[in-house]
């Protein structure tokens, strides 16, 4: 049920996605879909019931956040979005839901907090390092830097 829920998930977001976002409230989509990303890490942790399997959760979708904030930063700095290969790495939203709902479905409680925390731990440390080493070397392909306002600094 839950795989196949996650299926579902992924046939209609690469519907949506597809599609150009032009209308008035097509800035709606992306939103929805973090959340729904999310939102199903989070309830599968909680359904396992397992000590670790919350805070493994909240790791993973800290550090797709924070892609998010980094991505959003990019884009508003005029430098573009990160790499599509980046993307492919950390299994776009998709992906990440596939795996996380697969990984529910088959392994016990406590395999599946464990898968959780590598999966948390992978994302997280592919997305940093490429992150720190754009922002670091960012200066060197002329991107300006960029306040919480969206100013140049």
């Amino acid at each position: 049920m839950v795989v196949a829920a996650a299926a579902l998930y992924i046939a209609l977001s690469g519907l949506a996605l597809a599609m150009p976002l032009k209308a008035p409230l097509d800035w709606l989509v992306p939103p929805f879909f973090r959340r729904a990303e999310y939102g199903t890490i989070l309830v599968l942790a909680a359904k396992a019931d397992v000590n670790g399997a919350l805070p493994a959760a909240f790791g993973l979708v800290a550090a797709v956040a924070y892609h998010h904030y980094d991505t959003v930063y990019r884009i508003k700095g005029g430098t573009g979005a990160p790499p599509a290969w980046l993307v492919r790495a950390i299994g776009g939203q998709e992906g990440r839901v596939l795996v996380v709902a697969v990984a529910a479905a088959l392994l016990p409680a406590t395999d599946f907090t464990v898968a959780l925390t590598a999966l948390a731990v992978a994302v997280a440390l592919v997305v940093l390092v490429e992150s720190i080493h754009f922002w670091v070397t960012a200066h060197k392909r002329g991107a300006p830097a960029v306040h919480d306002e969206g100013e140049p600094a």
